[in-house]
């Protein structure tokens, strides 16, 4: 699979092409390394307000499913809250992410995600204004992503690049 890897001061992005069943999308994975710093008490409570306070809701903590899947309907948002895991990104032949506590990843809908290696994690999930998730596993369920606006904020805070890297992206793949 032929992955596009852009460093930017506060983030990474990550161009994704299809893959099988999982379309991903034209819009990059975004990587926000040590968003919230993990050496400070209270992580879970500062990432909960900080991502209501951006609108993004529909809330939850625990793993990331240890298979391929998507999520076609809506976009998200994974905070590692504690330990390291590696997050394949788009499917068996995608990126393998590397990644630690405090860490945020912004997926488009349709990209393909996975944990397949981790140790002592957790992770705080949630999606633009609270939108309710779907879960496609396999060829049977596949569906394009829906055409979804480009949230109104960025869940990180004014700092993010979100807004500014997801609407200058052209509306068909490179």
């Amino acid at each position: 699979m032929d992955t596009k890897i852009k460093e930017l001061d506060n983030a990474t992005l990550i161009y994704l092409q299809p893959w099988e069943w999982i379309p991903n999308n034209r819009l990059p994975v975004i990587i926000y390394p040590n968003a919230f710093s993990d050496n400070k008490p209270g992580i879970k409570d500062r990432v909960a307000k900080q991502l209501q306070t951006r609108g993004w809701g529909n809330t939850w903590i625990a793993g990331i499913y240890p298979y391929p899947h998507y999520h076609s309907n809506t976009h998200e948002v994974l905070v590692l809250l504690s330990g390291r895991c590696t997050v394949q990104l788009g499917g068996p032949e995608g990126y393998d992410l590397q990644a630690s506590a405090g860490d945020a990843i912004v997926l488009p809908a349709g990209t393909g995600h996975a944990c397949y290696s981790q140790t002592d994690y957790r992770v705080f999930g949630a999606y633009p204004g609270g939108r309710s998730w779907n879960l496609i596993t396999g060829a049977a369920e596949h569906r394009e992503p829906d055409d979804l606006p480009v949230p109104e904020q960025d869940p990180i805070g004014e700092r993010g690049v979100l807004k500014r890297v997801w609407a200058s992206v052209p509306n068909t793949m490179g």
